[in-house]
């Protein structure tokens, strides 16, 4: 085993303790560098030994040791996709290992995933997020920016047709649903999920994204509603969604444009 590996994954954990300070903090804005960490209930002022991530909760079996309350599942799951993502990206950028562009993913990987969770639980997008995501998705388009600063007419072209253009346009769709449903299509922060998609990925790997998230949401209410949990006129979070329709677009998009090519010259 790569003892990068090692490191990444103790890293990727500590930093999703961090991000779970955030999903629970941000939302209610309280101060997320002031104030120790407490008990949900009690509020009672944690021990170090009660902080370490995943293995505390599971020493403590889930529990407080403080009152003995059920913690919640999100902590570890959170510190575990984290610590698992860093290592996959790892691999995934292979010799380049510790790149700009591998840590420009790892942040893209981090404010995905703090979107995700809170607009499920809240249905709001943190601003820090959103500012995060523009920021590394900015990053990753760094190997097309540098050579079209210095003069290059092709690289211009395509950084302006394959991201630029593309992500502005996917932005500008979901503005037009939030503008005239009035937001009761999707709230204003998809918006700039819609647009962090459309830089990361480019064209056309962000009609993926976004159709993925169309369909998987369309599904999800249809079935919200025929088990009554929701109504007609409910409002589902959205965010979940791109975020969902962006990794899949990531992991499998050159796979399905494949397929799609196969199947449209059959």
């Amino acid at each position: 085993m790569d003892p990068v590996w090692i490191v990444l994954f103790v890293l990727g954990i500590s930093i999703g303790s961090f991000l779970n300070v955030l999903i629970d903090r941000l939302p209610l804005g309280i101060d997320v560098v002031k104030g120790r960490s407490h008990c949900d209930y009690c509020h009672h002022h944690l021990s170090w030994f009660e902080l370490i991530p995943i293995v505390s909760w599971l020493i403590q079996l889930g529990r407080s040791r403080c009152c003995h309350k059920k913690l919640s599942i999100q902590y570890p799951l959170i510190e575990l996709v984290i610590g698992v993502g860093f290592v996959y990206l790892y691999q995934w950028f292979g010799i380049s290992g510790m790149s700009v562009s591998f840590i420009a993913a790892a942040v893209l990987f981090f404010a995905s995933v703090g979107i995700f969770v809170v607009d499920l639980k809240t249905e709001c997008i943190p601003e820090v997020f959103i500012y995060l995501g523009f920021v590394s998705a900015i990053t990753l388009l760094y190997p097309f920016v540098i050579p079209c600063l210095i003069g290059s007419y092709a690289t211009c072209t395509m950084l302006l047709h394959t991201y630029l253009i593309p992500a502005s346009i996917g932005a500008g769709f979901f503005f037009l649903l939030w503008f005239f449903s009035k937001g009761r299509a999707m709230g204003d922060g998809d918006i700039y999920v819609a647009g962090i998609i459309g830089l990361a990925l480019g064209y056309p790997k962000l009609i993926i994204a976004y159709y993925v998230a169309f369909l998987t949401g369309s599904i999800v209410g249809v079935i919200l509603i025929l088990v009554r949990k929701k109504g007609m006129k409910s409002h589902i979070p959205f965010g979940p969604f791109l975020i969902l329709g962006l990794g899949i677009a990531s992991l499998y998009g050159t796979q399905i444009l494949r397929w799609w090519s196969q199947l449209w010259y059959i």
